[in-house]
């Protein structure tokens, strides 16, 4: 018996503090930075397009089988996110794919996965695309 298994991602909601006794409170974004949207830093805002970049991170990690931070990368790549859009943009992404996925996929899909997560770590929300559009990717 073949079983196939589907990972479905619902949420990258940042999570917030808010007591349940208040209705207007600031309130306190919680989450590790490297899964933060760079916007957000400059302008205290969260998006859907946040979401998507925190997606991007998560797909990154999953395909390079690397850490959210290498202690291995230089200086400018020790962020995951920076590191693999360099790698893109240099043309060294099968360089940084895990060995499992480049013997299992092909250069194409590899390529088309590579690009796709590179747009959802583009550093400019509005660049990057939608979750609906990255859902329509496959």
């Amino acid at each position: 018996m073949i079983t196939t298994y589907t990972a479905k991602i619902s949420d990258f909601g940042a999570s917030r503090l808010v007591p349940l006794d208040h209705q207007d409170v600031t309130t306190l974004i919680q989450g590790t930075l490297g899964y933060l949207d760079p916007e957000y830093f400059n302008t205290s805002q969260l998006t859907d397009k946040s979401d998507v970049y925190s997606f991007g991170v998560v797909l990154a990690e999953l395909i390079t089988g690397k850490k959210l931070i290498g202690v291995d990368r230089t200086n400018v790549e020790k962020n995951l996110a920076t590191y693999f859009v360099n790698s893109v943009k240099e043309n060294r992404l099968y360089e940084i794919i895990e060995p499992r996925i480049l013997r299992e996929g092909t250069f194409e899909q590899i390529r088309v996965v590579g690009d796709l997560v590179k747009r959802c770590l583009d550093s400019e929300g509005n660049a990057r695309p939608t979750m609906k559009e990255v859902a329509g990717s496959s």
